[in-house]
């Protein structure tokens, strides 16, 4: 990858070329933190709380809806941003569009409390839309895929991941500062092959900050199923943007590891639910951030502590982008096992918890 010959140019041109890019990213944080205050005192009138349900570890009435504001802001700033830099346009708009779909009808899924097969038809519409306009995994480390597993595998993906991180949002400023972390990766990635991808990406992260000043701990409002579903819809599509064949190689790699906290706690809620005989969709207390404070912690050194072990993932990954080759692989295989070593560890202490107590 030649931009990391001189990765530090490479950041000062981005820094100091164009000061555009730098207004409409504080347009999107600007839009994003006045719209929700508006949002919150709506909410607050009309009376539209978050829905208590056992996955959820809040009590109290807080206004939901939140996502409107940064939704709004990255939508806005986005299509701004493509008029202006007509390169990413193309690739742009059916992300934006399918987002847009996901979103929507997350709103209404917040009021009327959908059906899961019609959110699931939804989401299968905004893939379908991103998958045909030719995004899609191609490789396997150096193996390129046929173009059915390619697409299968790009379909299960998106959908896969949309869910991920909607059932991870559970405690205040979780499911958006994963998402933060990761896609301010992404942008780093991008920065050096296709800076166009990379102001995208920070546009997003500019929208999530502004959120995440009213969703901090004790958050004064939630995103709501229309957000936490729209971020796993960008965060599965984003990365699909094609940019140099080191990244290409190793595209599923790095981003499953990116995704991999909420990921995997989607893997094992599925399999929780099969083998008890429940829904898949089915709520319940036993997601990664509950056991986390079945185990001691607060709500608040929960999410400090998932944030953190998100941060290593991410400098591993970009660890793993100037490496390359074998050394990359390795990398990237070795964080994976230990995310999965975490979980087990986790699960276990749990357990151990819970036999303690009963």
């Amino acid at each position: 990858m030649q931009g990391f010959v001189s990765p530090i140019q490479v950041f000062r041109n981005f820094m100091i070329s164009n000061p555009f890019k730098w207004w409409i990213i504080l347009a999107s944080l600007l839009i994003s933190s006045i719209i929700i205050p508006v949002v919150i005192c709506i909410c607050r009138k009309k009376h539209w709380y978050d829905t208590l349900d056992s996955r959820k570890a809040h009590t109290g009435n807080i206004p939901r809806l939140g996502s409107i504001g940064f939704v709004t802001a990255f939508i806005l700033t986005g299509i701004f941003y493509t008029l202006h830099d007509r390169a990413i346009s193309a690739s742009f708009i059916p992300i934006a569009v399918g987002g847009a779909i996901i979103f929507a009808f997350g709103i209404i899924d917040d009021f009327l409390n959908l059906r899961a097969r019609n959110k699931l038809f939804v989401q299968i519409v905004a893939t379908v839309i991103v998958v045909a306009s030719g995004f899609r995994f191609k490789f396997i480390f150096e193996w390129e895929m046929p173009v059915f597993l390619s697409i299968t595998l790009t379909f299960l993906w998106i959908i896969g991941i949309i869910n991920a991180y909607n059932l991870i949002d559970g405690l205040d400023a979780l499911c958006a500062s994963l998402s933060f972390l990761a896609l301010f990766t992404y942008s780093f990635i991008f920065l050096f092959s296709s800076e166009g991808s990379s102001v995208i990406c920070l546009l997003l992260c500019a929208a999530i900050l502004g959120f995440l000043i009213y969703n901090k701990p004790k958050a004064k409002i939630f995103m709501g199923d229309g957000g936490s579903q729209f971020l796993g819809f960008m965060i599965a599509t984003l990365p699909l943007f094609e940019t140099t064949r080191n990244y290409e190689q190793n595209k599923f790699f790095i981003i499953l590891n990116l995704v991999s906290i909420p990921m995997i706690d989607c893997f094992a809620a599925i399999w929780r639910r099969l083998r008890d005989h429940k829904g898949i969709m089915s709520p319940d207390k036993k997601h990664l951030h509950h056991k986390l404070l079945n185990i001691g912690f607060t709500k608040t050194s929960a999410v400090v502590f998932l944030d953190i072990i998100q941060i290593l993932i991410c400098i591993s990954v970009i660890l793993s982008m100037a490496l390359k080759g074998t050394r990359a692989k390795l990398l990237l295989s070795a964080t994976f096992i230990m995310m999965l070593v975490f979980f087990t560890v986790i699960h276990y202490n749990n357990r151990r918890k819970m036999q303690q107590a009963s």
